[in-house]
């Protein structure tokens, strides 16, 4: 019953956050696609890095000019598991394109997974484009 009533004073005190939250505008790719941008402009790490990463809100400000009181509505939609080696650099590197595994995001308000980072979908995707299917190229083996 003490749990109850703790996760009950937890759920208010924490839901302000989440109505707070719930007033951000999220980010929308469809907004934005009248613009024509490459992913790279906003997404500017990957094709040098692991993670695609997200803009600054200095980079934002490039278009928006007024920020005051905003913050980015950026959410993490893609994870893979820890123990997988992900590379956008290697990817975009192989010729593989953004919408390989993200579809066409300028069609959509809110990201949604197109293609599961799962190990079915990579390797099915790794098979259609002739790419290397030895395990240590996305696993760190021996641990």
């Amino acid at each position: 019953m003490a749990n109850l009533a703790l996760s009950l004073a937890l759920a208010l005190v924490a839901a302000p956050a989440v109505a707070s939250e719930a007033k951000q505008t999220p980010f929308s790719h469809r907004r934005h696609a009248p613009l024509k941008l490459k992913c790279a402009v906003c997404h500017r790490a990957a094709d040098k890095q692991e993670r695609a990463g997200f803009p600054t809100l200095a980079e934002c400000r490039s278009c928006h000019v007024d920020m005051t009181g905003r913050s980015i509505p950026a959410v993490r939609v893609y994870r893979v598991a820890d123990f997988v080696n992900f590379s956008h650099a290697a990817h975009l590197a192989g010729k593989a394109e953004c919408r390989d595994c993200h579809g066409d995001v300028f069609k959509q308000d809110t990201l949604t997974i197109e293609r599961p980072p799962t190990m079915v979908a990579c390797v099915a995707c790794h098979k259609e484009r002739k790419a290397t299917l030895v395990c240590n190229a996305c696993h760190e083996l021996g641990q």
